[in-house]
Parts: C-alpha cells; structure tokens; sequence
C-alpha cells in the first residue's frame, strides 16, 4: 500500500486486514491487464469482492466498473460483500452474467445494427421450439424427417458454432460427422431460424454474445464510447470463458485497459460447450500475473497430492496448506464395481457413525452411468443420497425404458409397462398402443397374443423376434437383446446425448450379469429405489453423489472419487478424441473438492469393452506418488 493511500484512508482500508499477503498484493498492485491464478480454496471471491471494493474506496466510481461472473448468485454474492465493506450503494455498477451485461449494451445501442430496442429474449426452452418449427419446413416426408439431426440436436449443432466461431459445416465435420450427408439442409435451417428471429425481434441466448461481439468489433466509435465508460473490468471463472467472451472482454476494456480476470486454468473443465482454457494464457500476454496459493480448503496431506497431479498444461503453482490432517488420502483397490460400491457405502455409514453429517459426504464420478451400481446399494442400505448428475437411474427415460421390457417379460399383464415399450415403436402412438394392449390384457397368454398381431410399422416384426428370443434367459441377455436388436438405433435417433444413455445401458447390462433371475434383477433395480423415499432424509441430510462437471465450485468434509480406471476415469471417449490433458483437468477438480477425508477407488476387475480402445494406457493411480497416499484392499 503507498504511503499516500495509508493516511488518505487508512479506516476505510481496513478490510484490507482481511487477506492474505498473496490476496492483499493482487488486490492493491493490479493494475493495467491483470490476471490473478486462483488455486482451489485459496479465496478468489473475497479477492475479486475486495478488489471492487478497494476501487470503490479509492475514487472510481459504480458506474465505472464491470462485475462478470458465470452465476447470478455469484454478482449477486458480491456486490452485497462490497457493499457491506464499503457502504456504498452499488446500485449502478453493471454486474451479471455475460449475457446480462451484453443484454445492457444491445439495449442501449442494439438500434446501431438493426435491433429494436424492445426486443425479447428466448430461453432455451423457447429456442428449441422455433427450431422445431423451422425444422419442419424442411422435414417435407418421414424419409427426410429420419435424416435430419432431433431439434435438441440441431439446438445443440448450433450453440457450439456460435460459441465457438466455427460453421456449421466445420462443426459438424468435427463432432457429428453422421449428419455430414445432409449438412447443407442443417445449414439452411440455421439460415432459417435466424430469419424467423429477425421478423419476430426476438433474440437467443447466443445472440446476447454474437451480436454484442458484432457490434463492438465493426462500430469503432460505439466500442470507443462504452469502453471509456467502463475503467475496469472484472472477470470471474475465465478458465470457462469462450472465444466470444474473450473478445468481448478485450473491446470491453480497450480504451483504459484495466482488465481484472481471476482464474484457474486447472480448473476448465467446459471444453465440450466451447470454453477455452488457453483464453487464460491469452490474456496473461503481456499481463501483471500474481498467484494466490493459499489451501484453506484441504488439509496438508491433502493438499500435496492435489499439487502433484496439477495438470502439465497448466500455469505452474504449488499449493500451501493451512489446515493440518492426519489422514493420508486412500487408494482404494476393489475387484468390480459392485465390491465399490459396498465398500463406499460401508465406509460412508462408518463415517456417519464417527459424526459425520450425510450432507457432509459426496461420491464424484466421471459419468453419471459411474453411479449405477453406488445407487442400488445405497439404497439397499437406507443410505439418504441426492444425485446432481442427473436423475436417478430409475427415473431417466432410458433406464424406464429397459426396465419396462424387462417387466413385460417377467409379468406379462403389466399394462403400463407394454404401453411404454410398444409408444418406442415407430408409427405406434397412444391409440394404437392402447389397442394392442387391450387384446394382450383380454388374452389367455399374451405373448402368444403378440405373436398373432399384425401392426403397420417397420418395427414391429423386429419387435416380436426380439421379445420371443429374450423370453427364459438371464437378464444381462434379454437387456442386451433388446439394446442391440432396437433400442440402441432408437437412442442415437431421438437423443443429442445418446452416448450418455447407450454407456448407462451398458452398465445395466454389466450390473444384470450378476443376476440369475429377471425377478431378482427388478427387485434389487426397482424396490430398493423406494426406501430412500421417508420422512426422515430432510431432517437427516443426503449424501451428494455427483458428475465432476456438477461438483466444480463445492466442497465437502468427506469425498470418494469413484471408477478411476483406464476407460473410466481418464474416460476413453476423451482418448479416443484427444482430448486427455481435459481428463487431467477434471481429475484434478475432482481430488480439490475434499477437505478431510479423500478415497480414491480403483477396480482391479472391469467388464466394460471399449472396443479398440481396450488398452489405454493412462491411468490416473500409477501417477499418484505413492509415499503420499495409503493403499486399502477390499477382499
């Protein structure tokens, strides 16, 4: 701090007292284009908050600065922290998203490139249905509406071009090369679309981003008048910002200079929605970099193994521990899935026990499919858990889907169960399916009653061989019948994510194989699923089981890392793509999130097959130094 700021305001400055040394100097000395490499736990918030706040204290004014973050809450959280420091009513600085910010500016001079200033905004949701009414203009036959991506998956095409600045056809090329055949019709129904949006004024998300950059980057006198506005700008998570963003940033900030970004580049994890953790590197060009290293997170022992997997890509740092554990992390070693997740569970209850809270605990995985055999078991034990990856299996379209098949297999009277199989049909519809259910229902055997059945779709046929070959066998068999002979083509027609769902498959699949029975099978699938539903999970807390994707920027006492295999977790689509120093990245967040305790579980036995990527050769364990973990066996 100078001199002339220690007696021009040394009271108001005494928040200042509240950092630490790294804190303090990226607080007081930034200035000019500043980047500020934040390690997990080592208080970023209160750094970009008392930098605000500082700014405030020391002459610039609310109106003068730009708050960016990735939340609502997050601008939310700290304006309120700077206020509460400074005082002052912050009323008219501009804080939000980008799409917020971005909003602000098309509102005021969007008029400078054809925008009416009253225009709307589309959600999602919103966007999503023009696009299904402008893909049907084009979807002119059955044939032609088959060949054509889902509107989820044109909505999904789309985003990751404007997100990323490429075309349709580079896209394309790159991340769905079976649509290449009809990729001119995609790109004439974006052409489309953005006409629709242009009558109606009405503008998506991406184009908050998209014609802000358009307006900055051709308008010289109107980037010059909002960039002398703003004498700082300040970025949150710019590790997750993508090429759009970067470039806003840059006008944003052109005629002071005075950029603000926090970051950690080990930490971008977004890649697959167009972030770009070399923006990071691209803005420390010719950037005052200070580092913030403190762990106030993790305890020591903690703390060393997450500074030796610090991803090779990354801007180097090496994190300082505060707090002192005794408890080494674990390797875990177990044969299958299935001794996993009962070792997870017996070592959750057993922490439970100890005095831990449910809420206290989270399982991290790589893939939602990761959870299946955690959640059963779970369950079986009456253990609370909250699953932010998604659904609960049971509840996921898929899972119901193939459990439904099970279930007219095993009791054949099931009405609901047919109607959701045969509505999988093509041309089989409420009306027609309820028909086909009603002559089932009136039948002495219903099977045989099918067999009988004549219905006008083209899988129909296909069906019957299907149900009739499934008909006695284990379940692992009849699963596997139903996804090879159907289901698999039914779930890369009608879903953007069908990989998701078709490796979900799989792990049933891998899960059925260890039962005799179909009845044993829903039992354990199905009832279990019920026993966590009691009074008694809101007054005792959940575990939180959780994709890394959705743990990044939580924290907990206890954490197990889950399926940390080849193929798994580095997770062998990356491999196949490569794209394994992002599995670096995640990995690393993942072993972030623990303060206390951190089990890392490792299957000596998997049945997954990978296909010609069976021998991946990375595997996260052989990385780990082993003096700074302990080595459990489960037998």
């Amino acid at each position: 701090m100078s001199e002339q700021s220690e007696t021009l305001v040394p009271e108001k400055l005494r928040f200042l007292e509240e950092l630490d040394e790294e804190q303090r100097e990226a607080v007081l000395n930034s200035s000019g284009r500043t980047v500020v490499i934040a390690g997990p736990g080592s208080g970023k918030t209160r750094v970009i908050t008392y930098k605000i706040a500082y700014l405030l204290q020391t002459g610039i004014k609310p109106s003068e600065i730009v708050l960016v973050t990735f939340t609502r809450a997050a601008a939310k959280e700290m304006i309120e922290r700077a206020q509460r420091v400074t005082k002052k009513d912050l009323g008219e600085m501009t804080a939000g998203t980008f799409h917020h910010v971005c909003n602000v500016i098309l509102r005021r001079y969007g008029s400078v490139i054809g925008i009416r200033p009253n225009f709307t905004i589309l959600d999602e949701s919103d966007s999503k249905d023009l696009m299904k009414i402008v893909r049907a203009r084009f979807a002119t036959s059955k044939q032609m509406s088959k060949a054509l991506p889902t509107v989820a998956e044109l909505y999904s095409l789309l985003t990751y071009s404007n997100n990323t600045l490429q075309s349709p056809y580079e896209v394309v090329s790159k991340k769905a090369k079976r649509w290449l055949n009809v990729v001119d019709v995609i790109e004439r129904i974006f052409e489309e679309y953005s006409l629709e949006k242009d009558k109606q004024n009405v503008l998506d998300y991406d184009d908050l981003l998209l014609k802000t950059l358009y307006l900055l980057e051709n308008y010289p006198d109107i980037r010059e008048r909002i960039s002398s506005k703003f004498r700082w700008i300040l970025v949150d998570e710019f590790q997750d910002t993508n090429i759009v963003q970067l470039k806003i940033v840059e006008f944003l900030s052109q005629v002071h200079g005075n950029i603000f970004v926090v970051a950690d580049d080990a930490q971008s994890i977004y890649s697959f929605r167009g972030a770009r953790f070399e923006n990071v590197k691209e803005i420390m060009k010719g950037a005052n970099v200070f580092k913030i290293q403190t762990n106030y997170r993790s305890t020591d022992k903690i703390v060393e193994l997450v500074n030796s997997m610090i991803p090779s890509s990354s801007v180097p740092k090496r994190l300082r521990a505060v707090r002192v554990g005794s408890q080494k992390p674990v390797i875990v070693n177990t044969y299958d899935h299935f001794d996993e997740a009962k070792f997870v569970a017996q070592r959750i209850l057993e922490h439970v026990n100890e005095g831990t809270s449910y809420e206290d605990i989270a399982v991290i995985y790589r893939a939602h499919s990761h959870s299946l055999e955690l959640q059963v078991e779970l369950s079986k034990r009456n253990i609370p858990f909250r699953v932010l990856s998604g659904l609960r299996f049971t509840e996921t379209a898929h899972a119901k889907d193939v459990i439904a098949f099970l279930k007219v297999l095993q009791n054949p009277y099931d009405a609901l169960s047919w109607m959701r199989v045969l509505k999988l049909l093509e041309n089989v519809g409420d009306v027609t399916a309820e028909k086909i259910v009603t002559q089932l229902l009136e039948s002495e055997s219903p099977i045989d009653t099918l067999m009988q059945l004549s219905v006008k779709s083209n899988d129909f046929s296909n069906f019957k061989e299907i149900v009739l070959s499934s008909l006695g066998k284990q379940p692992s068999t009849q699963i596997r019948r139903f996804y090879e002979g159907f289901y698999q083509m039914y779930l890369e027609t009608h879903y953007p994510d069908f990989r998701d769902r078709e490796e979900d498959v799989e792990r049933l699949i891998e899960m059925a194989e260890f039962y005799d029975t179909t009845e044993d099978f829903l039992n354990d699938i199905t009832v279990s699923e019920d026993i966590t539903r009691t009074g008694m999970e809101k007054e005792e807390g959940k575990v939180t089981l959780t994709t890394v994707h959705q743990a990044k920027g939580l924290e907990w006492r206890v954490v197990f890392v889950i399926g940390v295999n080849p193929g798994d977790f580095p997770h062998f689509l990356a491999v196949k793509e490569g794209n394994l120093d992002e599995e670096e990245r995640l990995f690393y967040v993942a072993i972030t999130r623990a303060k206390d305790y951190l089990y890392i579980t490792h299957s000596l036995f998997s049945r997954r097959d990978y296909g010609p990527f069976n021998e991946i050769q990375r595997d996260f364990i052989e990385d780990i130094p082993r003096y700074l973990v302990e080595y459990w066996r489960v037998r």
